[in-house]
Formats: structure tokens, C-alpha cells, sequence
């Protein structure tokens, strides 16, 4: 029996099994994105609460079947024309948290490291990473962008400067914001079973013959 122990402590110690436990965890991350879930108090699976619609303002010369008009106004001195302000909703409503710009997505990554009883996993990634798993709340003011160009705003420029409206590709959250956890780093009791499979296997494969 001891023989077998020391071989598979062996084998953990393969960097192509390290990297591929490490890998197993990164896949799980990437997943629970993918499919809005994370991990719940009890192990379980907790769908992540869905982004909050948020709508900016804009005047129309025509008002589309449907938008809300908030106010109207008469412009032009000869020939008077109507204008209409609208609700426009944010190029962000009905999409998926936690991919906004895909960078901390693309960022996520895992270092396996062998124990003499094991392995440890170190989960790598952006800092915000962290905060967005446990959900966090400013003080305010936040730039809060509500179009495609908004999202493109330079954090200490003048948002004026960049020729961005306040009210159609921003607005400022003065009281700040309160962000809910989306626990999508560390797996459910679900991924842990395909861990426990995925190493399973490596390890069989390694170890075949002896």
C-alpha cells in the first residue's frame, strides 16, 4: 500500500498533472460565467442575480412605437417641429454579468502546486476578480457608462472632453453603487466531483503499466 501512495505522490509531483488540476480549476471559473451560476452557501448551485436595466436620455425628432417619452419640446423659430425625450436603454441591459469587456475573463488563471497529502491551488487573476465574487458597495461618485462609447471613458479625463453626454452615455452615481456577489471562483460541490474525476484520470493515465 505505501508503495502506491508514493507512486501517485510521484505522479502529483508531474508538472503536466499539476498544470492540468490547475487548468480543471480555470475551466470552472470560465463555466460558472458562461452559465450565470456560482457557488451557494451550502455548496450548491446559486444563479447570479441579473444585471439591473438601466436607461439613458436622448431627444428624438421622432419617438419609436413603444419608447418612452419622458418630455416634449417645440424647436425651430419659422417652421416649428416637435422633439421628443426618450428613454434609451443601456447597451448593457439583458447581457451577461461579469462579461462586460471579457478582460477579466481572459485574465483568469490557476497555479497547482504539490503537498506531500495533496495539492494546493492557488487561484490567479485581476483583484477586482475578488470583488466581484463577494460583491462590494462604493461611496460615490461613480462613472457609470450607458453606451457603448461611455464604456470607452478614460478614468481622471473630463468626460465633456471625450465629446461624451452626461444623461445619454453617462450618468453619475453620486451616492455610489452597490454591486451583489457573483460567486463564480471556488466550485460547487457539483465541480468538485468532476475534479475528483479529472484527476482520477490523469493519474490512472500516469501511472498505467507500473
Amino acid at each position: 500500500m505505501s508503495r502506491w501512495i508514493d507512486l501517485v505522490r510521484k505522479a502529483l509531483e508531474d508538472d503536466a498533472i499539476q498544470a492540468g488540476i490547475a487548468q480543471t480549476f480555470v475551466y470552472v471559473m470560465k463555466e460558472h460565467i458562461d452559465e450565470g451560476y456560482g457557488r451557494g452557501p451550502t455548496g450548491g448551485r446559486k444563479p447570479f442575480l441579473p444585471l439591473k436595466p438601466l436607461f439613458g436620455r436622448e431627444w428624438k425628432r421622432k419617438a419609436k412605437l413603444g419608447q418612452n417619452v419622458l418630455f416634449t419640446r417645440q424647436r425651430g423659430k419659422r417652421k416649428k417641429r416637435t422633439e421628443y425625450l426618450v428613454e434609451v436603454p443601456s447597451y448593457r441591459n439583458g447581457g451577461q454579468p461579469l462579461r462586460n469587456t471579457g478582460a477579466m475573463y481572459r485574465a483568469l488563471n490557476a497555479r497547482s502546486e504539490a503537498k506531500q497529502d495533496g495539492f494546493n491551488v492557488t487561484l490567479q487573476g485581476p483583484i477586482h476578480a475578488l470583488f466581484q465574487d463577494r460583491g462590494f458597495k462604493t461611496s460615490g461618485p461613480n462613472f457609470i457608462p450607458l453606451t457603448k462609447k461611455g464604456s470607452r471613458h478614460a478614468t481622471g479625463r473630463n468626460p465633456a472632453d471625450e465629446k461624451m453626454k452626461r444623461g445619454k452615455d453617462y450618468f453619475m452615481a453620486k451616492k455610489g453603487v452597490t454591486v451583489p456577489a457573483r460567486p463564480f471562483l471556488l466550485p460547487t460541490r457539483e465541480d468538485m466531483r468532476m475534479v475528483g474525476r479529472s484527476l482520477y484520470l490523469g493519474l490512472r493515465s500516469a501511472l498505467k503499466g507500473l
